[in-house]
């Protein structure tokens, strides 16, 4: 099942900032995009500094795999910035509820894995436990 996180609605005004924040906000290096990409790491740099005003096909596509951004955000701003896929059948199951609630109610779930996700280590956040 597709999840579509919230996504900012202020506007990034370059091509250059969405690719910095991606490639910045991810464990991936301008090396390891160069490499995937088949091209120089001066290209990536350029893309950065605003120096070429497209990312080109493949290359968009080899940068949004690897970052996690989606390509279309990071070409346009356009939709969420990542697409996050359920990977349980609990967490499925969850998103599937979450279709049937009102904003409050999922405000209220929002709180509550805030609290399991402070911590995830903690076994004091582990009902089990006890």
């Amino acid at each position: 099942m597709l999840v579509q996180p919230p996504f900012k609605v202020a506007y990034m005004a370059t091509l250059a900032e969405r690719v910095t924040e991606a490639i910045e906000t991810s464990d991936v290096s301008v090396a390891a995009i160069a490499t995937a990409c088949d091209i120089a790491p001066q290209s990536i740099y350029q893309w950065m500094n605003g120096e070429t005003k497209e990312v080109m096909g493949d290359h968009l596509v080899e940068l949004a795999e690897l970052t996690g951004f989606e390509a279309r955000w990071i070409a346009k701003e356009v939709g969420p910035k990542r697409r996050i896929y359920a990977k349980t059948a609990q967490q499925v199951h969850v998103l599937n509820a979450m279709q049937t609630m009102t904003p409050y109610q999922e405000g209220m779930v929002a709180k509550i894995t805030d609290t399991f996700s402070k911590s995830p280590d903690d076994e004091r956040n582990d009902p089990r436990a006890a």
